[in-house]
């Protein structure tokens, strides 16, 4: 998969809402049957998305070109970064974003090995996953932890003082301190009963895992 896609409900069909740069120019992106091996890498694999409410712009981490983002009537995607501090982005796979700052918190699972290779992750327990921060105003990627065992999914607490990070490996969650007398310190927030992919916060100010 290439693109975003949305769901038309006048016409009850799925349209092409988000592409990235790649998708006009290269055909086998676009089509419908099975890819070449290592397509992905060029036609891109979206992993993680959320919106942003106060603009509708749409953040989406694709698992080979980046971190993107696309406004509210969709189209071709503005790649937002690929590397931090000189290493390039390897595997960006869930992507949260503060709404009232606009701050973008997202996971590159492995430095090691890309999606195609996710299963040896677990296999060699590869723990060079890392937490990462888009400051919007700046438009500059920070890392806020690494050596992490597989993070996936990241979300935003709802009183913005930490984000919960799933990891798939030791089926575990963990939750790294934004504010407070704990800021910048990481600690186990959750055993979990299995593997974990993404994870997203309720309405109840608790977390569904998925």
């Amino acid at each position: 998969m290439a693109g975003v896609l949305k769901w038309d409900a006048s016409g009850k069909h799925w349209t092409t809402f988000a592409y990235n740069a790649n998708y006009k120019k290269n055909s086998m992106c676009t089509v419908s049957t099975e890819r070449p091996g290592g397509a992905e890498a060029i036609c891109g694999r979206p992993l993680g998305l959320q919106f942003y409410a106060k603009t509708g712009d749409l953040y989406i981490a694709d698992a080979y070109l980046g971190l993107m983002k696309v406004g509210p009537g969709g189209g071709e995607t503005t790649v937002l970064a690929t590397e931090v501090d000189g290493v390039p982005f390897n595997f960006v796979n869930g992507v949260d974003v503060d709404q009232v700052t606009g701050d973008v918190y997202f996971t590159d699972s492995s430095t090691t090995y890309t999606r195609e290779h996710n299963t040896m992750i677990l296999i060699n327990r590869d723990t060079t996953g890392r937490l990462l921060k888009y400051d919007a105003r700046r438009r500059r990627v920070a890392v806020l932890e690494a050596g992490l065992p597989y993070p996936n999914g990241v979300a935003v607490s709802a009183d913005r003082t930490h984000v919960v990070v799933a990891h798939i490996g030791p089926c575990q969650a963990f939750r790294y301190w934004l504010k407070g007398p704990k800021a910048g310190r990481c600690e186990l927030f959750a055993n979990l009963p299995g593997y974990a992919d993404n994870i997203r916060r309720d309405a109840s100010r608790g977390y569904g895992l998925h």
